[in-house]
C-alpha cells in the first residue's frame, strides 16, 4: 500500500456521516473550550494597544458538520465578554482541512453561523484554508489563536518502514499495546517529525504572544505495552472477519495501517521544547474508559458507525472493494454484540495550552 495522501472523515449529514457520529468530538471540545475562553482573555483583556483590531483565529482540522464551527464560536463569545468596549473590531475565522475534506457542507453551516454573531461588533467573517497543517498555510505573522480539536493524532502519512514491508505490524493498524518495540518506534518517530512540522509551521504564522490550544488522542502511561486502548486490535479482527468472508483480499489486511498515534503527554512537552518557539500555558491529560456496548444493540450500533467515519476513507483507499464501508461497520456491530460486548478501551485527551515566545 502507498501512504494514504490524506484521511478524511466521511462527509455529507447522512446516517453515516462524521456530522452525525463525532458526539466523541464534540465532547473533547467542551472540554478545550476553556483554553480558548482564557487564551482570548489573555490576547483581548489587557492594555487597549495590546487588543488586535481584527484577531484571527484559525480552526486547524475542522472537519465538516456542528463541530466545525464551535471553537470559532466560543472565540468570538469570548471576546464579546472580555471587553465590551470593542476595541477588537473585527474576528477572521479560517477553517483549514485537507482538500477532500467536505467544504461544501461547512460552507452551507456558516450563514447561520454569521446570523448568530453578526448583531454587534465584532464583524465575524469566515475564510475555508484547504492544505495540510503539517506545513504552512498562512502568511507570517498573522494569526492570533490556533486550535485544533482531536486531528494531530492524525500523521501525514504510515511510517515509511511498514509501507515499504520492512515492518509488519501483523494483528493490529497502527502502534498498539502488542505492537513490536520496531513498529511502536517508527510511529513514535513519524509523530516526533510531524508534530516538529506542525510547531515549526505555525511558529511562522503565530504573533509574537499569540496562543494556541490543541487537543489529541493520547495515552495515558509512557509505555506503549501498558495501553488499554484496545481498537488497534479490534479493527484488524474486524478486518479478519471481512476476511474471512471474502469481502476484502487476505493477503492485504496485514498490509493495512492507519497514519495514526497516541502520544503520551510526555512526547508532546518534549516535542514542543523541542521545537523551541512556544511556551507551555497549560498542558493535562483527561483518562477515560469507553465501554463496550453489553449487549446494547444500539449502542453496539452507534459504536460502529463512529469507527466507520473514521476509517471508511482509508479502507476504499487500500482495499478499492465496492461497499467496503457498509462491510466494515457490519462487522464491526458484529463484534461489539459478540467477543467486544465487554471490553472496556481506556485512552487519553491531551489538552495543550501553548504561547508564541516573544
Amino acid at each position: 500500500m502507498a501512504s494514504a495522501p490524506s484521511v478524511c472523515m466521511t462527509g455529507g449529514d447522512g446516517e453515516t456521516s462524521y456530522a452525525k457520529n463525532s458526539a466523541m468530538q464534540s465532547g473533547v471540545q467542551s472540554m478545550l473550550k476553556p483554553l480558548v475562553e482564557e487564551a482570548i482573555s489573555d490576547l483581548c483583556g489587557g492594555a487597549a494597544g495590546a487588543t488586535p483590531p481584527c484577531l484571527r483565529v484559525a480552526d486547524l482540522g475542522c472537519s465538516s458538520g456542528p463541530n466545525a464551527l464551535a471553537l470559532a464560536s466560543a472565540a468570538v463569545d469570548a471576546v464579546r465578554r472580555c471587553q465590551p468596549e470593542r476595541r477588537c473590531r473585527e474576528v477572521c475565522v479560517y477553517l483549514n482541512d485537507l482538500p477532500n475534506n467536505d467544504f461544501n457542507t461547512v460552507f452551507k453551516d456558516v450563514p447561520p453561523f454569521l446570523r448568530e454573531h453578526g448583531d454587534v461588533p465584532p464583524l465575524v467573517m469566515v475564510f475555508g484554508a484547504p492544505g495540510s497543517f503539517y506545513g504552512r498555510l498562512f502568511p507570517a505573522d498573522t494569526l492570533h489563536l490556533v486550535c485544533s480539536n482531536f486531528s494531530l493524532h492524525w500523521l501525514s502519512q504510515v511510517p515509511q518502514e511498514l509501507v515499504d514491508g520492512v515492518l509488519v505490524n501483523k494483528g493490529r493498524v497502527c502502534a498498539g499495546r502488542t505492537s513490536s518495540p520496531a513498529v511502536a518506534a517508527a510511529y513514535a518517530r513519524q509523530f516526533e517529525h510531524d508534530f516538529g512540522r506542525f510547531l515549526a509551521a505555525r511558529a511562522e504564522e503565530v504573533v509574537p504572544g499569540g496562543r494556541m490550544v490543541l487537543s489529541l488522542w493520547g495515552r495515558p502511561d509512557k509505555d506503549l505495552a501498558s495501553s488499554q486502548d484496545m481498537y488497534p486490535e479490534l479493527i484488524a479482527e474486524i478486518l479478519q472477519d471481512m476476511a474471512s468472508r471474502g469481502v476484502i483480499p487476505a493477503e492485504e489486511v496485514d498490509a493495512f495501517n492507519e497514519p495514526f498515534y497516541s502520544p503520551c503527554l510526555e512526547e508532546v512537552r518534549a516535542a514542543v521544547e523541542r521545537e523551541g518557539s512556544f511556551e507551555v500555558v497549560a498542558m493535562e491529560s483527561s483518562v477515560f474508559t469507553e465501554r463496550g456496548p453489553r449487549g446494547d444493540a444500539e449502542r453496539a450500533k452507534a459504536m460502529a458507525r463512529s469507527m466507520r467515519v473514521l476509517d471508511e476513507w482509508l479502507l476504499v483507499q487500500h482495499f478499492r472493494v465496492e461497499g467496503v464501508g457498509d462491510a466494515y461497520a457490519s462487522a464491526a456491530e458484529e463484534r461489539f454484540m459478540g467477543p467486544a460486548a465487554e471490553q472496556d478501551s481506556t485512552g487519553a485527551v491531551l489538552l495543550v495550552s501553548l504561547r508564541r515566545r516573544k
